[in-house]
């Protein structure tokens, strides 16, 4: 009698804001989807969206004016550009016959603790995930899923601070044992200092980067708090950009 074979790892895709918001960007995001997950047979996929552009400034804003020092308020009205994001991310991949579902806040499950503006990720529905992931009766699937955004333990709405879409993923890689983790940004890797601040040459694009030195080098791309994160729970990964994929930073 044969025994079945345990789903392969999922893998984990985060979206930046800027490559999402760029003409075009869902469009070429999710084209980059179907091909990773035609080149890992077997494997769910987990794509992890931040707010197109500019979105969450601008929402901040209004949340500011309308909402004042009312954190829940200020959270749940600044969550509808990653809502967003995440439908325009579903119905791309649907376009391309991709089989994909929608999971919402509460379906993933993430909940959060200290501020709603700038918390802490402490667990997050995995069973739940896993089974959109890995259908009864079907192949593996895609599942695109808000980054950034939570609730707390009362189970009003929070944010994981500005940045904190980075958090999103390497905490979902982390708690489903991903067999990797992209991060995927407008830059092709992380700089020895930023490209953009630097004069004359560009700074050497580091290939390979430890634990140890996320923080110090990992400051202009990558959120501090997903940086200690990932040096606490050893969780590798790799960040780049999409149209450059030899170029990656990867960090173990």
């Amino acid at each position: 009698m044969s025994v079945p074979q345990s789903p392969q790892r999922p893998l984990v895709l985060k979206f930046g804001g800027t490559v999402l918001g760029e003409e075009g960007g869902v469009e070429r995001a999710a084209a980059f989807v179907a091909r990773e997950r035609v080149a890992r047979p077997g494997a769910g996929v987990v794509v992890v969206v931040s707010a197109l552009g500019s979105t969450t400034d601008l929402l901040f804003e209004e949340a500011s004016e309308r909402f004042g020092k009312d954190e829940a308020g200020v959270a749940g009205h600044v969550q509808a550009g990653e809502e967003h994001a995440v439908r325009r991310m579903v119905a791309a991949l649907e376009a391309l016959g991709v089989p994909v579902q929608a999971c919402s806040p509460e379906c993933l499950g993430l909940v959060t603790s200290g501020s709603l503006l700038d918390g802490d990720p402490e667990s997050l529905n995995s069973s739940s995930l896993e089974a959109e992931l890995y259908p009864a009766g079907g192949g593996p699937a895609v599942v695109v899923t808000p980054g950034f955004v939570g609730r707390d333990r009362l189970g009003r709405p929070s944010l994981l601070g500005r940045g904190g879409s980075d958090l999103t993923a390497l905490f979902i890689a982390h708690h489903l044992d991903a067999c990797d983790c992209l991060l995927v940004k407008d830059v092709d890797g992380i700089h020895e200092s930023d490209p953009n601040a630097t004069q004359g040459g560009a700074p050497a694009r580091l290939d390979e980067l430890g634990f140890g030195d996320l923080e110090a080098y990992g400051g202009g791309v990558l959120q501090a708090k997903a940086a200690r994160f990932a040096a606490r729970h050893r969780r590798s990964f790799a960040l780049g950009s999409a149209e450059r994929p030899g170029l990656r930073t990867r960090v173990r």
